[in-house]
């Protein structure tokens, strides 16, 4: 498992406390996004990274947006989604719904 370079690290940590003391959803959202992006190629800190989305995906009660962190939290643990996955953390609740186009199916 690949070792967090120390300014990257100390980023996140940031990140993550910036997140926790956020005053909207979306500026949490936005925070953790960024520690996502950080931690894409360091296992638990993703991990950790997707554990707090899903926390703020449940206390904003966004179904789609739990279904999606729990899927990842997974993914990350057992390392399904092996070296280089992309996660698809930006289901968070301020993302808008899928529109189909008429006909398109």
């Amino acid at each position: 498992m690949p070792t967090m370079p120390d300014r990257v690290h100390s980023a996140y940590e940031a990140e993550m406390y910036d997140a926790r003391i956020a005053s909207t959803e979306a500026e949490k959202w936005d925070h953790l996004e960024l520690a996502h992006l950080m931690t894409e190629s360091y296992p638990w800190p993703h991990a950790r990274t997707h554990v707090a989305m899903l926390v703020l995906a449940v206390r904003g009660r966004d179904r789609r947006a739990v279904t999606e962190q729990l899927r990842s939290v997974v993914a990350v643990v057992t390392e399904r989604g092996g070296p280089g996955a992309r996660c698809r953390s930006h289901a968070g609740s301020r993302q808008a719904p899928e529109q189909s186009v008429p006909g398109s199916r």
